[in-house]
């Protein structure tokens, strides 16, 4: 990468084979020199969204009542478990979506805790989503007082490889019974190796789960190659599925051992026998429990539909390219005003989105939203966070968001919105 001027950018859009789905999304008419660089946290609304949640509401809904659930209600978080499936190398029948993140995990971790009696620890790391080790923290809980929850300590920049190998170690492993990660850490964007991560779980006589929250539809992901055990994730980020969608579970169709410790009618073999008796379903729909939130489930298909479309290896080619460009230009423009990239500058080790670390992180974030029209994310205590969705993010949004962070920061922004706590940084 050569050229770091506005030319060489528009030369890049100009070639970019993924340009044209950027005119598959939503994009507001009243605001058009805005960059969304959020899709990390949501993603941005489908078109082919609109006239669905029409079609759900006026007819499925308005008119079809509830014949809709015999029109393909019932087997809604199925069908489209099986297109996720296709993106991170599932069998059908292996994913569903089911309930929020957090209850997907608890699932996950309680099962797989089950399975493992007198193993009484649980493995993480200090990078992993604060809601996540809450979630794993109430799992061994639930298991019994003499379980823990070990989280691994970090540099903050890249996961604790060598920590987490010598905590899987002969003479300590024994007692190990989960590793939970995620796969993309939301902080620093950290990667992790999924299948020698995942092998060394299994060495130790561990189970592994996964969350693939900020890498599902951005990073190239084999469940199944990786002989991974569960995995979780959302659909909102990357796959587009709107505010609060519910999220997907994963269970290898060879842990047929592992059980929902959450039943209920609709993951039964017979939901519409009403029999108290009723056995678990087949496959991963073992782990649904109540009835599907239909609404925000159907929404989720047009996005993973794009991501399919586009295909995953064309998708993280162009991710690897839009953030080596913004790491460039950070350290071009950005470093002597006093930020500094907190994220693996291998971008084999990297998801979709960049940290910078700014010791007034949260004021600049909302000069850049508020000023510059520009829209990141800041976490705590010192992190910016800069996403980018290939599907609709191009060379010339990275080039520009570098020049108004620039523009806004040399022009007092930060004084300006210091001490400014919105609800949602």
């Amino acid at each position: 990468m050569t050229d770091l001027t506005p030319a060489g950018a528009a030369a890049l859009d100009a070639v970019d084979p993924l340009a044209g789905f950027r005119e598959a999304f939503v994009h507001d008419d009243a605001d058009p020199d805005l960059i969304y660089l959020d899709g990390n946290s949501l993603g941005r609304l489908p078109m082919a969204s609109v006239a669905l949640a029409e079609d759900v509401l006026r007819r499925q809904w308005g008119q079809r009542l509830i014949r809709s659930w015999n029109d393909g209600w019932f087997e809604v978080p199925r069908l489209i478990g099986d297109r996720i499936a296709e993106l991170v190398g599932a069998k059908p029948g292996e994913l569903v979506l089911a309930d929020a993140t957090s209850v997907v995990l608890y699932k996950a971790a309680v099962a797989a805790l089950k399975v493992r009696p007198g193993r009484t620890r649980i493995l993480t790391d200090d990078l992993n989503f604060p809601s996540d080790v809450q979630v794993l923290r109430a799992a061994a809980q639930a298991a019994g007082p003499d379980h823990e929850v070990v989280i691994l300590e970090s540099d903050g920049l890249h996961g604790p490889v060598d920590g987490l190998s010598e905590a899987l170690g002969a003479d300590r492993g024994a007692d190990v019974a989960l590793v939970s990660l995620s796969h993309v850490a939301y902080g620093p964007g950290w990667c992790w190796d999924l299948a020698t991560t995942t092998r060394a779980a299994h060495e130790a006589g561990a189970l592994m789960l996964w969350d693939l929250c900020h890498s599902v539809g951005v990073v190239p992901t084999d469940l199944g190659a990786a002989d991974v055990d569960l995995a979780v994730g959302c659909t909102y980020k990357y796959l587009n599925g709107g505010p609060g969608s519910p999220a997907f579970l994963y269970v290898n169709a060879d842990r047929t051992d592992l059980q929902n410790p959450v039943r209920g009618w609709y993951g039964s073999d017979d939901p519409m026998g009403f029999g108290f008796d009723a056995g678990p379903a087949a496959g991963a729909s073992r782990f649904l429990t109540g009835t599907p939130p239909i609404l925000s489930t159907v929404l989720v298909e047009p996005g993973v539909d794009l991501i399919l479309e586009a295909g995953i290896d064309r998708l993280r080619a162009k991710s690897v390219a839009l953030t080596e460009r913004f790491v460039a230009l950070v350290d071009l423009h950005l470093a002597p005003l006093g930020f500094g990239v907190q994220s693996p500058r291998d971008p084999a080790r990297r998801g979709s989105h960049v940290s910078l670390r700014h010791d007034a992180a949260q004021a600049v974030s909302q000069a850049l939203v508020n000023e510059a029209r520009v829209i990141t994310d800041s976490r705590p205590p010192d992190l910016i966070r800069f996403g980018f969705a290939p599907l609709y993010i191009g060379f010339a949004d990275v080039d520009e968001a570098v020049r108004r962070t620039a523009e806004v920061v040399e022009s007092g922004g930060i004084d300006r919105w210091r001490g400014v706590q919105p609800v949602v940084p």
